[in-house]
């Protein structure tokens, strides 16, 4: 008869002798152990396994730890569509012997916890037990999944500025009108990233137009989901700035390009 375990860990890292102390820490502690060695054969097991809690190392093989979490969090925010709020987040600790590498990834990601390199067993079950007896209810719960086809127009310059989306799958690409009121090509944004954040979090309407480059599905979060989540992660917005920042510059050097061309 299979032993029965009250919770599952998925405990991924190139290092297997670290995967093997870990697996012994864990199965020790009473947990049921799957193990995997590189991004992508971690990304197959979430995908076809429940897990209480996740334990990724960053820099790995095939797909790094950053990648694998932007793949978990687009996949929850996929059931919490479907599962509202009932749906309970996976909790992710992710270990590195340079965690400030990777300051400003972490701090974008959210919804993580860090744990350095080297630690004690004492260390790393504390924080696991730590997140799994805390364990709640998302924040974004209300989410809703958008579908486009390519050519469709997803939201347009000048429209109220009502909610924000994140790029599930396809890609978009983002227009301004000149002077001259000819649309030029900001940028093309893929998978993983944000659009619409500006004119919600400036309290103005769009300030530029979006069209499905392909068929694209998009996760819709309203204003004010958006505007409390941030509130809640206050360091986020320093990132937010430099993006912004980034995108105003990009339009602001096209359409000098475009004057340039018209004088």
């Amino acid at each position: 008869m299979e032993k029965k375990y009250k919770y599952k860990a998925l405990i991924v890292d190139d290092d297997k002798d670290l995967v093997e102390v870990l697996s012994d820490i864990f199965t020790t502690a009473g947990f049921k152990v799957i193990t995997a060695f590189d991004g992508m054969d971690a990304t197959f097991k979430y995908n076809n396994e429940t897990f209480d809690i996740i334990l990724s190392d960053i820099r790995m093989p095939k797909k790094d730890g950053i990648k694998f979490v932007q793949h978990i969090h687009l996949m929850e925010a996929q059931k919490i569509v479907k599962a509202g709020p009932s749906f309970k987040r996976t909790p992710v600790i992710l270990i590195s012997a340079s965690v400030e590498e990777f300051r400003v990834e972490l701090e974008v990601l959210g919804h993580i916890e860090v744990l350095n390199k080297p630690f004690t067993p004492k260390q790393v079950m504390d924080k696991v037990y730590g997140l799994i007896e805390k364990k709640t209810e998302p924040q974004n719960s209300t989410g809703q999944l958008l579908s486009f086809k390519a050519g469709d127009a997803i939201m347009s310059e000048g429209d109220h500025s009502q909610e924000i989306f994140f790029i599930k799958e396809g890609s978009v690409n983002i227009y301004k009108k000149s002077e001259s009121g000819k649309e030029i090509l900001v940028t093309s944004m893929k998978t993983g990233e944000m659009l619409g954040e500006v004119g919600v979090l400036m309290h103005r309407p769009r300030s530029a137009t979006a069209v499905a480059v392909e068929d694209t599905i998009l996760i819709s979060i309203p204003k004010e989901k958006f505007e409390s989540h941030f509130a809640a992660q206050p360091k986020w917005f320093k990132i937010l700035f430099e993006t912004i920042t980034t995108r105003l510059e990009d339009t602001t050097k096209l359409l000098v390009e475009e004057r340039a061309k018209n004088s």
